[in-house]
């Protein structure tokens, strides 16, 4: 099996939607964003930081995690030998989810309406992790004390950059396999409270978990997304 020259990292996120404009004033309540449009589509700025890339495609709604990797090619090459599908710079994995790869590194600096973490949703967590550290050199560890594997960082370089969930039965009726995007907000309560008057859908109500306190939302077309207050370390 191929392995790709470099690990492959979150990097950035792309939202694809029928209709980008429906969606503007959705997250500008509920993220605070503003938007310059682009020849590409529209850049979304939280606090006059990049936050995100909003296109219109057809398909289904999907905020897309996007990998940058010095080889992206070799990448691919490893996610084809692992079983995934390719369409251009789209990998869709074996095990039900997709993300793109790419050259370069553009990652936004942490900060209220930003993205904070990525975290991929399974009901397979052995396939995932393998496929993960064959394709992306992202090795599965378990926290220390965890009760057992329902939970897994992804490490690369000696750090943590994104998660791995074992999707227990209730979730995995509510949230679809693949890679969250988390949003960073200072009220996560709040955000639950306005999503249905903003046109979205309250997915999973406000809870602590170990990495801060979460809601899992999805917005008028549909696309599927994580706010996260981060908890203190």
């Amino acid at each position: 099996m191929s392995a790709p020259t470099t690990p492959a990292v979150p990097d950035r996120v792309e939202l694809v939607t029928s209709d980008v404009d429906a969606v503007r004033a959705f997250y500008t309540d509920l993220l605070g964003w503003t938007y310059v449009d682009t020849a590409e589509g529209v850049t979304a700025f939280a606090d006059g930081v990049p936050a995100a890339a909003l296109r219109t495609g057809a398909g289904p709604a999907r905020w897309w995690t996007v990998f940058a990797a010095d080889d992206p090619q070799a990448v691919r090459a490893a996610a084809t030998d692992a079983g995934a599908r390719l369409d251009g710079d789209d990998v869709h994995d074996p095990i039900g989810g997709c993300f793109r790869v790419r050259a370069g590194a553009t990652a936004a600096s942490p900060g209220p309406g930003r993205p904070c973490w990525y975290e991929y949703m399974t009901a397979n967590p052995g396939d995932a992790d393998r496929f993960h550290t064959s394709t992306l050199g992202l090795a599965a560890s378990v926290p220390p004390g965890a009760p057992d594997d329902t939970y897994a960082l992804l490490i690369h370089d000696g750090r943590p950059v994104a998660g791995r969930l074992a999707l227990p039965a209730p979730l995995a009726d509510l949230l679809p396999t693949g890679w969250m995007v988390y949003f960073a907000v200072s009220d996560p309560d709040g955000v639950a409270e306005r999503v249905a008057g903003s046109g979205g859908r309250l997915l999973v109500p406000p809870r602590d978990v170990p990495t801060g306190r979460v809601a899992a939302l999805a917005d008028p077309t549909g696309a599927v997304f994580t706010v996260v207050r981060p908890a203190h370390r």
